[in-house]
């Protein structure tokens, strides 16, 4: 697919037609190509909640984890049908969605639409094997009764014990 044809199918995923924009979608991730992926990862900011659903849907059914950190990003979308397709597609990119979740939950510790989404990513990674330790010590500390306060200090826990690096802050 060549850059014009890329922006004219990316242009497709604001259809107020559903199939129009599911027919786009399909198109940009058989075509998966670094152009696609960083076309997509542009519109998760679109103003247009079904098109940044769109970008979320087709980044994780392309599981590409360089797209983990952009789709943890959008677990904090205000729409949380956008929130909930990314955190199912981070949720897809192994240890590396789950460190990126991770990092996510340290840099966004007090909103509290984004721990629902982490903790939606979270059950996901348990219920497909992965890290299923970790992922149950900082899902204890997301259902305690102060999340906000206890759920950076174990997911810090969590990071060093996969030997994640630290983040800067």
């Amino acid at each position: 697919m060549n850059p014009s044809e890329i922006m004219s199918t990316i242009e497709r995923l604001a259809s107020p037609d559903g199939v129009v924009r599911e027919k786009a979608r399909h198109a940009l991730i058989d075509a998966k190509s670094d152009e696609v992926m960083l076309a997509l990862i542009a519109k998760l900011d679109d103003r247009r909640h079904q098109v940044r659903w769109e970008a979320a849907k087709a980044l994780s059914e392309i599981g590409d984890s360089s797209a983990s950190s952009p789709l943890v990003h959008a677990m904090d979308d205000s729409d949380s049908d956008v929130a909930w397709v990314a955190a199912e597609g981070v949720a897809g990119m192994g240890e590396v969605g789950l460190s990126a979740v991770l990092g996510g939950l340290i840099r966004s510790s007090r909103s509290g639409e984004f721990h629902r989404a982490a903790h939606h990513a979270l059950k996901e990674f348990s219920r497909r094997g992965i890290r299923r330790d970790v992922v149950k010590f900082v899902m204890n500390a997301l259902e305690g009764a102060a999340p906000k306060l206890s759920g950076p200090v174990a997911t810090y826990k969590a990071m060093q014990q996969m030997d994640v690096p630290r983040l800067a802050p």
